[in-house]
Parts: C-alpha cells; structure tokens; sequence
C-alpha cells in the first residue's frame, strides 16, 4: 500500500506538467466528444459557481477533484438530479468510504439521456414517425490518500460510453488531482486536477451501415457499405483552485472559493463564489462563471440535517442562469454515517 501511495503521488504531479501543454495556442474547438463530463451535476458546487474543488459534498467530490475524499471521515453517498438544457437530464449518484490506514474508496456514476427525440430528414422535416435517444454513462473508481497531515493526493478511473441511436462509442480515461491544506488565511485549501486524461472515442454501429450506389455503374448497382467515422478525444481538463473561510463568528463562516479551468476544446475560464453558513445547519450560496458565452450567475442553499439513528442528511438547491435557455434547477440529497 505505501508504493502504492508512492505511485499516486508521481501521477498527481501530472496535472501540473499537462497544464503546460493544454497553455499552447492552438484552437481545438468543437474537436471533443462526452461533454456532458463537463457537466456540474452537483447542487451545491453549481450554486457556488462551479468554483469549489476541495470538498464539502461527501462523495460527490470524486466529480470534481479526485483528492478531495480523503478529507472525509464518514461514509458518504450523495445523489443528484437536474433537468438539463432543452429537456435533456443529468443524474448523478456517488459514495465514498474511509478504511483507516489504507485510504478512501469512492464510486460514482453521471448519466445524460436526452429522453425520445423524432427523427427528421431532408425529405421529412416535419419528422418521419420513428423516434430515437442519445444517452451518455460514466462509471468511475476512486481512490484517495492523506500523504501527510496537510497533503492528499486521488485518482480515479473512469469509463466513458455515449449512444446516438444505434451507434456508440467507449473510452476509458482516469483524472488526477491533489489538495493541500495551508498554514494561513484560516487554512486555505489549494488544489489541482487533471480530467479524462485517456483513449479516444470511435463511433460505430448499424447506424454508420448503408447501401452505397456504384459510380458509373449501368445497372445502378448497389452494395452495403459502412461509413467510417473519426476517432476524437474526450475533453481534457485542467483545473485549478484556492478555497478558505474568509470570516468566522461564533456559529457563522463566509467561505470563498475560486478556481480556474484550463480546456484543450474551449477558452479559459474562470470561477468565483461564495457560501454563509449558520451553525452547520443553514447554508445560503452564490457565485459566478466568467469567459462562458451562456453562462453566467447561480445561486441556490443548503440544509444539514441531523436524521436519529443514521447520521446526516443534506439538502442542496442550486439555480443558474444559462443565458437563451431557460434556468437550470438542480437538487442534491446526501448522506453521511
């Protein structure tokens, strides 16, 4: 188990090398595929922004940084729902475990189904009577570490599928990611994470089968065919972040968060928000995304309940605005024993 560790601490120093590369000027827009991975599935993270990386939602920060599970002390399973963009749905489900002197194991599964769509064509606009879906799975393995009293480093490993109709395609991919807990500003919490770091996607399936018909051929001969797609990558991600309690009163805390993402397939982007708290009971949430065409504000709160014989219950709503599409409602339910 200490190589082990060993080894996960040389491959959490990936991101910071990775960095370096996704920095370089070339514009690979359009180019990735499984984008519901970018996706915040999470009530509480969406509502502060999009901006935290370091914890505070159980099992659910397997999403958005590996390492941040090692903070836990307690068993953790966190469920998500949201109706997403033009009547699409995201669900979201993951628990984390802690064994004493070996580490923490986490599993989470991300689903995007955009539910039954009807099929056009260019001579049937007005649709031709069949319908079809796409849907998008991620199933992923986690394992996370405290190196030292301040220091913990996480990889996950993931597999990717996405469905058109009859035609898929799979991936598997892992993400990197470390914390570190600093001696200042009320501990402030530093982190870095590489994302779907992996193989590429290829399409195939009886969708891509046609009838090809023979060029200069007298007769019109016609003979099957398969369409050959292209292989792509899944989006590459590079995250970074700082979070701390700015003030604390008797039983109030203002914690800040800010982090900054770096994607192979879309500019930089930047991430900013912010959650009161009352008593570990009652959490109000605002934040801010910057350099996204759509997205902009979100806010939302959060309720710690206290359930006999079981432990905690937590509550999060979170609402972001998307520009042209309408508002995005999430909820999140968690558990903690």
């Amino acid at each position: 188990m200490k190589t082990f560790r060993h080894v996960t601490l040389a491959l959490a120093l990936v991101p910071v090398v990775v960095a370096a590369g996704l920095a370089q000027n070339v514009n690979y827009a359009g180019t990735s595929v499984a984008n519901f991975l970018k996706v915040s599935p999470v009530a509480r993270n969406t509502a502060m922004g999009e901006a935290p990386m370091a914890g505070g939602s159980g099992a659910a920060g397997t999403m958005y940084n590996p390492a941040a599970i090692a903070a836990g002390t307690q068993g953790s399973v966190t469920f998500a729902t949201m109706r997403w963009l033009v009547d699409t749905r995201i669900t979201y489900i993951a628990a984390s475990y802690p064994m004493p002197g070996i580490g923490t194991f986490g599993v989470d599964i991300d689903y995007f189904g955009s539910g039954e769509m009807e099929e056009t064509t260019l001579g049937d606009q007005d649709g031709t009577g069949r319908f079809f879906s796409a849907s998008d799975l991620m199933l992923g393995g986690t394992y996370a570490a405290n190196l030292t009293d301040r220091f913990a480093v996480g990889l996950k490993l993931k597999y990717v599928h996405e469905n058109l109709s009859a035609a898929s395609a799979s991936a598997f991919a892992f993400d990197l990611g470390s914390t570190f807990r600093t001696s200042f500003l009320h501990e402030m919490v530093l982190s870095a994470t590489l994302a779907n770091f992996g193989s590429k996607m290829k399409f195939t399936g009886r969708d891509l089968e046609v009838i090809y018909e023979v060029p200069g051929s007298p007769s019109g001969k016609e003979v099957p065919a398969v369409l050959k797609t292209e292989s792509w990558d899944l989006p590459l991600l590079f995250r970074f972040g700082a979070e701390t309690d700015l003030l604390r009163w008797d039983r109030m805390r203002l914690h800040l968060a800010y982090s900054i993402l770096d994607s192979r397939d879309h500019v930089t982007r930047q991430h900013l928000g912010a959650e009161y708290s009352y008593n570990d009971f009652v959490f109000l949430r605002g934040g801010y995304r910057f350099g996204w065409d759509e997205a902009s504000w979100s806010a939302g709160f959060g309720l710690n309940l206290r359930v006999p014989n079981m432990g905690r219950m937590m509550f999060d709503y979170a609402v972001a605005d998307w520009g042209i599409f309408d508002l995005v409602h999430q909820f999140t339910v968690g558990f903690r024993f």
